[in-house]
Formats: C-alpha cells, structure tokens, sequence
C-alpha cells in the first residue's frame, strides 16, 4: 500500500480536475481543515465546465450544509412530475448551482486562503498516490492525491444504457407561472428509449429547458434536438425569446457496478471512480460524501477504518442501483420503459429522496422492486403492460 508523503509535499491534498466533486472536496476542507494546503489542477480556464447541477433534499448531508450552502444558487420547495396517466408533487428542498456559480464560489474561498492554489490551465498528463505529472513535464506531489477527470474517464464497457440530453437556457417573451422545477414531463412523443422534458424556471423570464432520453444508444442529434425544444416550449407554456446557453450531457446509467474504490491512493473520483448515482447518472450525492470524508478524517487515517465503511455503502447502494439498469435497459424498451419509471413514481416521496441520495434502505429496496413484481425480468415486463391505473402499486 503506498503511505501518504509527510515531508517534501506541494501540497497536502492534491486535486487533480476542477468539476463538481473536486470543488465540493475544496470546500469542504477549507472549512473544516483550515490549515490544510490545497491544490487544486485544471485544464481549462474555468472551474465546472458548461453544466446546472441539480440536487434533492437529502443528496447533501445535513452536515455538509457547513461548506455548501454557498452554492445553493436557487432552491425551490419541491417540484411536479407529468405522466401520461398520473401527475404528482413532490415536497422537499429542490436545489440548483450553474458552473459560474461555482467556479465564483471556488475562487472566493481560494483568494481567501493563502494555503489554498488554483491553477488553471494546467493539463495533467498521468498520476499516482502521491504525485501529478503536468504535460509540460512538472511534477507536483501530495500526501492524497484525488483524480477526479470527469465522465470521459468512466469506463463505457459496463452495459446498460445512458441518460443524454439537450438543454437550453432561454430568455422568455413572457413570464412563465411556472414557479418550482419541471422534473419529468412524458407527455411527448416517446422515442429513443424513454423520454421526457425537465424545466428549471430561474426566474419569471428564464428557464432551463431539456429533452432527456434514458437510451441503449449515446448518440446525440444536438441540432435536432434543440429545434424540437425550441417547436415543444409553447407546450410548456413557455414563450421563448432567444437561446442564452446550450448545455449537452450524455451521462453512463450502467448495469455493472462501476464503483472501484481502493484502501490506497490516488483516489479516483468523480465518475472515474464510480462515484455516481447508476440508477440516475448524477454525481452530487456521492460527490458529497466523499467530500465529507475527507474534511472530517486526519489525513494520515484517509484509508482507515472511516473509508472502509463509506466504502461498504456505496458499493451496496451501487450493485443496487447497477442491477435496476440492467433491468429496465435490457428487458423494458418503448412505451413498457415508460410504464415501468410511472410506477417507480407511486413510492411516497422519502423513498424517492433516499432513492436520489443512494441511501437506499433495504425495506426501500423492496419497495422499488416491487414496482414490477414478481421477482424475475419476465414477470416485470408482463406487469409493465398494464397503465398504474389498472392495478395495486407500491405505496
């Protein structure tokens, strides 16, 4: 097992990659870890690329509130869901942060703290436990080193399918009334899989539109997509005036775990490590946890007896969560695909939350699975034939 340096080290904690899951660990040691020195690595000019992130009530620990309040950029009291034969609400904190945002939050809490670098533009070419070699050959070491390069270094050799959208950031010729987030709307025309419109209403007059698709396939028609948003909004009730922002995501749901989590450095984070949700493709919630790991642990017991247990957990919650997607990619396709997300929406709303937050319970577990009992593929697809309405659903 390769030991953290104690002596000759650029910096304490090496942050390789300047997305959600570096930004988050970043702030969480500036507050709980003051004296600690950071660095933290990227290639591009900015911090968090081009994205919203979106998060649930219970995705953030009531703890980690501590360091992230910073980024609650907007926050709504829930948000609705449409399906063809069933609408409903769904109540707890709805938060939203854009990459400007963070990166602005980042930077604050960076030119604060002497011991805390940024340094952007700064490509990493390879690394390991304790040291990061940039492409103009230096090398910077650190006690843990945390790899966190972004989906592009998820591997795409795990099955199951993948949740690609288009969104739009639009400015409106009229107000919306639409006052809390959109998060599934169905009634669309269903192809490629599984579809539904998602509504982020920022203000009276701009909103984030998206067309999401859970597909086998992760190809993306981008143009196509986007003038098919663009012929939908007034559907939504939205008017829209001009595009301010375009943002494209195509994100890994596989069938096979990918979490790989090790009791030595580097720590491969992020979706390179599997450090994501399978069941929906979002990276906060566990972002955050291992964020909270790091802030609260002495860095000499990084990989003690704490990260053994937040080990455990994910790997259960992530076998789960892998295995619903082996389900619904390979045994549901077309309108049986739609069916069977309507009935996961009958669970009441903390099951939904723990769901989003991979806090699954094992009475949750059974709860989600009974969705298309019995228990084999064979059985959940003949339940999947029959509408919510026709019959008994989970509660």
């Amino acid at each position: 097992m390769n030991t953290p340096l104690k002596q000759d080290a650029d910096a304490d904690y090496l942050l390789i990659g300047g997305g959600l899951q570096n930004a988050l660990i970043l702030l969480a040691l500036a507050a709980r870890k003051p004296d600690a020195s950071i660095t933290l690595l990227e290639r591009e000019d900015a911090l968090g690329g081009n994205h919203i992130w979106s998060f649930q009530a219970l995705d953030l620990p009531e703890s980690a509130k501590l360091w992230a309040s910073a980024l609650f950029e907007y926050t709504w009291p829930g948000y609705q869901i449409h399906f063809d034969h069933s609408s409903r609400w769904v109540q707890g904190s709805y938060r939203s942060c854009s990459s400007e945002h963070l990166d602005r939050v980042v930077r604050g809490v960076a030119d604060a703290r002497a011991n805390i670098r940024l340094r952007m533009g700064t490509p990493v070419v390879r690394c390991d436990a304790n040291s990061a070699t940039l492409k103009n050959g230096e090398v910077l070491r650190g006690r843990i080193v945390v790899d966190a390069r972004g989906p592009e270094q998820c591997a795409q050799s795990r099955g199951g399918g993948f949740q690609k959208f288009v969104g739009l950031e639009c400015r409106l010729r009229q107000p919306t009334l639409m006052t809390a987030p959109l998060l599934m709307d169905t009634r669309c025309p269903q192809k490629d899989g599984f579809r539904f419109y998602y509504v982020l209403p920022f203000t009276e007059d701009r909103v984030l539109i998206e067309d999401t698709y859970f597909s086998n396939d992760p190809g993306i028609d981008v143009e196509a997509i986007s003038q098919g948003i663009q012929r939908d909004a007034h559907r939504l009730g939205l008017d829209i005036e001009s595009v301010l922002r375009t943002e494209v995501g195509v994100l890994p749901m596989p069938s096979r775990s990918p979490f790989s989590a090790k009791p030595e450095g580097p720590i491969h984070a992020g979706y390179a490590g599997g450090w994501f949700n399978p069941g929906t493709g979002y990276s906060l919630a566990a972002a955050a946890r291992l964020a909270e790991h790091l802030s609260r642990t002495p860095i000499d017991d990084t990989f003690g007896a704490a990260w053994k247990r937040l080990v455990r957990q994910m790997r259960i919650q992530s076998h789960f969560l892998a295995f619903l997607n082996l389900l619904m990619f390979g045994f549901f396709h077309g309108a049986k695909r739609q069916r069977l997300m309507e009935r996961f929406y009958l669970v009441s709303d903390p099951v939904i939350h723990r769901f989003f937050a991979m806090q699954n319970t094992a009475a949750d577990m059974w709860r989600i699975m009974y969705v298309g009992a019995p228990w084999t593929p064979k059985g959940w697809a003949k339940r999947a034939e029959s509408p919510p309405g026709a019959g008994s659903g989970p509660r």
